[in-house]
């Protein structure tokens, strides 16, 4: 049987990261550990010369979601007390990039991602984070679709 030691887990607060995190702790046993994942993705404005300007201040943005995956991993903590639940906050203009930049700067056994199951235009104009992520990866993916 092959031994989980770290399974990476994108998080975005979604009813569909709730699905894959479920997987992802059904799969967990003591000696594992699961990092939550949380990518904030600003919305910018390149203007004809080249400034970018973003009116939404990162600091805020950030210690928000730090501070609703402090409250989410105790939640789990108090549940799972025998899990090694920890989080990682990281700020990209694609979500994809900066999880495949995590999962490559650390060493784990298997990524688990919830998938939205966008189709037809929806899946043409926001693409798919799940599906870029699973063509790049270097560990095994996991896509979980919600039912």
């Amino acid at each position: 049987m092959i031994q989980i030691k770290r399974i990476l887990c994108p998080y975005d607060f979604s009813e569909y990261a709730d699905e894959a995190l479920n997987y992802a702790l059904r799969l967990a046993d003591s000696e594992t550990q699961i990092v939550l994942l949380n990518v904030i993705q600003l919305p910018y404005i390149v203007d004809p010369s080249g400034f970018t300007y973003s009116n939404v201040d990162l600091e805020v943005v950030t210690q928000v979601a730090e501070d609703a995956l402090i409250t989410r991993v105790s939640d789990l903590g108090k549940k799972y007390p025998e899990l090694k639940i920890t989080f990682a906050v990281e700020v990209d203009d694609d979500p994809a990039d900066a999880i495949l930049k995590a999962q490559h700067a650390g060493v784990y056994d298997l990524m688990v991602i919830g998938s939205h199951g966008r189709k037809g235009l929806g899946r043409l104009l926001m693409g798919s984070v799940s599906e870029s992520v699973l063509r790049e990866a270097t560990c095994p993916v996991m896509i979980i679709k919600k039912n």
